[in-house]
């Protein structure tokens, strides 16, 4: 299944960590070579011998992704489960709009959100243990009930480290909805704000091709997403980690958005075909003591580069958000310098992770090289890349997209965009307010 943009649409949220709202002077990772897809997250030691980590995953909400979440939840409860016994076990949370009946199939009939710990019970058969539950008519995908969430964990485990993985429908930076029908939008704009770049519209999704995810959509009568702002806004703690089981979330935009919220993010440029994460052994890697968010990210490109045909489709990187305020600093000289081609630079010399002509998503370091910089500006600017990104992997091409050139980020760009994006670019992302890519 293809996951898309980031709204929250229907999701998977894991967390792993700490409630703290600083950075933990020993989560200094390594940086990863050029190329490199096998670099291992170092050990992080706890700050203290009794705090423990605390996964909360949350599985979807009310739309076209429901069975594939549900067999998520399944594989979950297949793989490593922690106990409840000790106030130092490790917590695995669960928030879902999903059916909780295994036997329950018909996913076109809404749930009300539950809030669950899951847990070996003493025979080691999964047990789902209820910590809050919403009425049915409560969408799961908006700030309202994520924040609800949100504090119900803070509340029930406290000072504890928290990670968190979201799986969903997602659509990166882009406006709610826009992905899935950007005509609408360009065609409510009046005069230059309207008009896009190719005189064409955009053409409609290819519904008979794997499904993917996007992030937090929720059916229903209006369908309901979330923005990049609310999501990062309704996190009332600290981050290890969020890993993004979810289509076009790797651009540098929703890393930046993100970074006062978490050390770390995980992501795809691409889409994500529907059985996204490794969820049987998913919690292994990010309940023990030295949570692996890496290793999640290894399984998953290892599983998908060992498929055949465009089932061996798949880009992943992982992102240290704490080292991205230098690369602002410097794409901001950049863009300042080579602004004029950034406008008029034609998309199809740059590497595109994009489908249907959403010519939204491009890599970041191609469209510096193709907008001409120095190579004493290529390597400053593979030097900032290289600190912030500690892991990335593509297959050779993702769905007949080939991929010759991937820096494990992706951004706008302006010349392919259009007067309606650039709108909600220059008013809605903290990316483009500390490096005025679009003016």
């Amino acid at each position: 299944m293809l996951r898309r943009t980031f709204h929250i649409i229907g999701m998977l949220i894991l967390l792993v960590g700490t409630s703290a709202c600083f950075k933990d002077g020993n989560f200094d990772f390594k940086v990863a070579g050029e190329g490199s897809s096998t670099y291992k997250a170092p050990v992080r030691q706890p700050s203290s011998p009794d705090v423990r980590n605390v996964l909360l995953y949350i599985a979807g909400g009310f739309n076209s992704l429901s069975g594939y979440l549900s067999e998520d939840i399944g594989d979950l409860e297949s793989g490593t489960l922690p106990s409840r016994n000790s106030p130092t076990e490790p917590v695995l949370l669960v928030l879902s709009r999903l059916p909780q009946d295994p036997q329950f199939q018909d996913y076109s009939v809404p749930m009300s959100p539950v809030l669950f710990r899951l847990y070996a019970g003493d025979d080691g058969a999964p047990v789902r243990d209820t910590i809050r539950i919403w009425s049915k008519d409560t969408p799961l995908s908006t700030v309202e009930c994520m924040s609800q969430a949100f504090e119900a964990v803070e509340k029930a485990f406290p000072g504890n480290r928290y990670g968190l993985v979201f799986s969903s429908h997602a659509s990166g930076w882009l406006p709610p909805r826009y992905y899935d029908n950007p005509n609408l939008f360009e065609s409510k704009s009046s005069g230059s704000a309207g008009r896009r770049v190719s005189a064409r519209p955009f053409p409609p999704i290819d519904r008979n091709d794997p499904p993917v995810k996007s992030v937090g959509m929720d059916n229903g009568d209006p369908i309901l997403e979330m923005d990049l702002e609310e999501f990062a806004a309704c996190i009332p703690f600290h981050l290890d980690y969020i890993l993004f089981d979810a289509c076009l979330m790797g651009c540098v935009e929703v890393a930046y958005e993100l970074r006062e919220v978490t050390d770390l993010v995980g992501f795809s440029q691409t889409e994500v075909l529907a059985n996204g994460f490794d969820y049987v052994n998913l919690s292994g890697h990010l309940l023990s003591r030295t949570p692996d968010p890496i290793a999640v990210c290894e399984d998953y490109f290892d599983y998908y580069d060992h498929q055949t045909g465009s089932g061996r489709s798949a880009t992943i990187s992982v992102v240290d958000t704490q080292e991205l305020e230098p690369l602002a600093k410097l794409c901001s000289q950049l863009f300042e310098k080579y602004r004029e081609i950034l406008q008029t630079l034609p998309g199809r010399r740059v590497q595109g992770f994009f489908r249907y002509e959403r010519h939204f998503f491009y890599d970041m370091k191609d469209v510096l090289v193709q907008a001409g910089i120095t190579p004493e500006e290529e390597a400053q600017l593979q030097s900032a890349l290289d600190k912030c990104v500690l892991y990335k992997a593509s297959t050779p091409s993702f769905l007949g997209i080939k991929i010759s050139r991937y820096s494990g980020l992706s951004m706008y760009l302006p010349s392919m965009g259009t007067s309606y994006l650039n709108d909600y670019y220059r008013n809605h992302l903290a990316w483009n307010r500390d490096t005025q890519l679009v003016k």
